[in-house]
């Protein structure tokens, strides 16, 4: 039996930018349901851009994709198409050249009750299950790669004045690093996946997430929550959030 689920998403500029470059989508393919949050980054527009094309090529390639891909294949295969695209677009027009987007991708296939997952940049994947709250991306950042070396702590991490800085975007090179979850998520009911740009956990702790997940309110209440939390923080960058819940 294929596990149910409901969505709610928001997406807010934050306190300090005049625009929003983040974006965010949800639909249903032959394939099955997916889910993604891309941060697009570049200036003069170009994040708006480059978001927006990720979104709108991976929405388009899963569409049109009757391959009957293995879904790690499938997610990857996503990705470099979006990664192709706006690497044309960022080569091809001078103010687009620096362009680029983050992207976590998830997808729960038909008759399925397993998430997979594949992200590039600093958008992360969360689950919270009866175990507790569980970051199941790593950040392809700067601070995350101090960190995994051993050369700051992650009390230092929270404010390292280059902790905007990621290592890895669709569209800023030919090829992208893609990192793929080798194994899904099995998720249950009251099981919830967050997706998230860095605006929400540059300001919000994991332990506050954490909290409002845990609450019995609407979905979408505790959705918009997230994001008020962020804004009182500080609301520094645009914050976008997207919460499945499992039925």
């Amino acid at each position: 039996m294929p596990i149910s689920h409901k969505v709610a998403a928001r997406s807010d500029t934050g306190r300090i930018r005049t625009n929003n470059e983040d974006r965010h989508a949800y639909f249903t393919t032959k394939q099955g349901t997916f889910w993604m949050v891309c941060d697009g980054m570049g200036g003069h527009e170009a994040g708006e851009v480059a978001a927006q094309l990720a979104i709108e090529s991976i929405a388009n390639f899963l569409e049109n994709c009757t391959e009957p891909l293995n879904p790690l294949v499938l997610l990857e295969r996503a990705l470099e198409e979006a990664n192709a695209i706006i690497y044309k677009m960022a080569q091809s027009i001078p103010q687009y050249r620096r362009m680029g987007t983050t992207c976590v991708l998830a997808h729960l296939p038909h008759d399925s009750e397993k998430v997979y997952y594949a992200h590039v940049g600093d958008s992360r994947l969360y689950w919270k299950n009866r175990e507790g709250f569980h970051q199941m991306t790593l950040d392809h950042s700067y601070v995350q790669f101090l960190l995994l070396i051993g050369a700051i702590t992650p009390e230092e991490a929270a404010f390292h004045p280059r902790r905007n800085v990621i290592l890895r975007a669709l569209g800023i090179a030919p090829k992208p690093e893609i990192e793929v979850a080798p194994q899904p998520i099995s998720v249950e009911a009251g099981d919830v996946i967050l997706l998230c740009s860095d605006g929400l956990t540059n300001m919000v702790s994991d332990e506050d997430i954490a909290k409002v997940l845990a609450e019995s309110a609407p979905l979408q209440v505790r959705s918009d929550k997230l994001i008020q939390l962020a804004n009182q923080a500080g609301g520094e960058d645009n914050i976008t959030v997207l919460l499945i819940e499992f039925g």
